[in-house]
Parts: structure tokens; C-alpha cells; sequence
């Protein structure tokens, strides 16, 4: 199971560098970051290499945030590799509230981030048709 802070911010020059400046100091990895504009504010979504560690730290620095479990699956990077997790999911009824990945290997490896009501019946589903599930 992945773990994915969600930051609320204004959205103003110099946030995201002193989130940034922040975890660099604890010496806390970013793994993979979005951010989604919604006119005076945004959320930033983040995965480090030390979840738990994060979020005290920016909660300590009086960042609003919040820490969510997430599916984190390896698919190939072809064309449609989202789109079966996506059919996989609609044929059992499951909503995917949030998505975004990111390419480790071009050509070969992806990794894509799914928020959904219930992660643990996901991850079971998603490791009975062979998919490769990631912790963060």
C-alpha cells in the first residue's frame, strides 16, 4: 500500500520552493509530485521516500496536509496499459477517484498512483491478474 500527502496551499510564488526547501533540509526524497490549480488555492500531491516523515515535518511548518492510502502499480508503458487497470476496476464497480504515473523505464516500465475508496480490495485484485504493487 502507497501513502500519498496531500498538501493545501495558496496558490502564490514560493510555495512549492519552501515545501521543497523543507523536505530537501530532512533530507526527504521526492518519489513523485502533482499539482491541480483550483484559482486561489491548489493541492499538491506528493510520495516520498519517507511518507510518515513528510507529513510531520510539514504539518510541524504549518502546512495543511493530509495522508491518504493509494494504489501504486507498475504497468508497462504501451498504449492501454491504463486502460485495462481502468476496465479491471469498472467491471468490479469500482470508482477510481484520482490517477496520475509517471515513466521509470521509457518503453518498459510505468507507475501509475490510484486513489480508491477500498485500496486493500484493489491491491487484491489488481495482484490476482499479476500486477507488481509498490509501497511508498
Amino acid at each position: 500500500m502507497g501513502k500519498q500527502i496531500s498538501i493545501f496551499v495558496e496558490n502564490k510564488p514560493g510555495k512549492i520552493s519552501k515545501i521543497t526547501e523543507i523536505l530537501g533540509k530532512a533530507k526527504i526524497n521526492l518519489k513523485a509530485m502533482t499539482i491541480a490549480d483550483s484559482g486561489s488555492f491548489g493541492i499538491i500531491k506528493i510520495m516520498t521516500d519517507n511518507n510518515q516523515k513528510a507529513y510531520n515535518i510539514l504539518q510541524e511548518n504549518n502546512f495543511l496536509v493530509s495522508l491518504q492510502d493509494v494504489v501504486v502499480v507498475e504497468i508497462p508503458d504501451k498504449v492501454g496499459s491504463f486502460h485495462k487497470i481502468a476496465k479491471i476496476l469498472e467491471k468490479h464497480k469500482i470508482n477510481i477517484e484520482d490517477a496520475y504515473g509517471f515513466i521509470t523505464t521509457e518503453g518498459i516500465k510505468a507507475v501509475l498512483i490510484l486513489k480508491v475508496k477500498n485500496v486493500k480490495i484493489v491491491e487484491k485484485i489488481l495482484k490476482e491478474r499479476g500486477y507488481k504493487l509498490i509501497e511508498f
